[in-house]
């Protein structure tokens, strides 16, 4: 998937899963009110069953899915799949229940106290995101192509990313033991999530590393973009050529 398609399909994603968050309240109060149902006890039941029962979930469910999806469409396009898709699976799954959260109800990103628990895997999975959509495959370059110890560092760092998004997921244990029908395995990952948050954490109980790692792995990424903002841009048709071969 190159680029511009692939900020076309995160764009539709992020705006049916605003859509679902922000409007379909007040399209379901607009209609409760134009139908009167209101006046009758429990004549608004089939429209707050269908809106906010059905239809919210499903607007944003599928938009989960459609970001997820469209990034390992590009992972696999830039040939970049095998190690980051697996990171990237793990930031979108200890990303979800705060987008859930946001759904249900989309004035709390506005409070400080939302603000200042959001999980570090969702601003190291934005930080990701936000690389992805730039033309990294119009140049000779290749993405995350660089020196040794820039590599190093990006998988490094993704690595505590994502094992601090497992670490600090509170509904980790529920879910894993829930899909896979073992309630044991909830139990080993309640006492282990302490011990990984202890180890993330140096021992200091705070998220000050966490944040460290995260602006580590931002600056690493931004100098992956130097040598593709230094190199030379191919003429149109050379571009226009390339993706017709692929």
């Amino acid at each position: 998937m190159f680029a511009g398609r692939y900020l076309w399909w995160m764009l539709m994603g992020i705006g049916i899963f605003m859509f679902a968050a922000l409007s379909l309240d007040y399209i379901t109060w607009l209609m409760i009110q134009l139908s009167g149902c209101g006046d009758m006890a429990g004549a608004c039941e089939p429209v707050l069953r269908l809106i906010s029962g059905m239809l919210k979930p499903a607007c944003i469910w599928t938009a989960i899915c459609m970001l997820f999806m469209a990034t390992l469409l590009r992972l696999h396009a830039l040939s970049l799949i095998w190690f980051w898709g697996p990171i990237v699976a793990v930031w979108f799954v200890a990303s979800t229940p705060i987008l859930l959260f946001v759904a249900a109800d989309a004035a709390a990103l506005t409070q400080p106290a939302t603000l200042a628990v959001l999980p570090v895997a969702l601003l190291f999975l934005a930080a990701f995101v936000t690389y992805l959509m730039f033309a990294l495959e119009d140049g000779d370059i290749l993405p995350l192509a660089a020196s040794v110890p820039l590599r190093l560092t990006l998988h490094l760092t993704a690595v505590y990313g994502a094992l601090a998004g497992l670490a600090f997921m509170p509904e980790l244990s529920r879910i894993a033991g829930t899909l896979l029908d073992m309630p044991a395995l909830s139990v080993v990952i309640a006492l282990a999530q302490p011990y990984l948050q202890t180890v993330l954490t140096l021992g200091t109980g705070s998220m000050a590393p966490a944040y460290a790692v995260l602006a580590a792995f931002i600056a690493a990424l931004a100098a992956c973009l130097l040598p593709h903002a230094a190199a030379p841009q191919p003429s149109r048709s050379a571009i226009m050529l390339r993706r017709s071969r692929r």
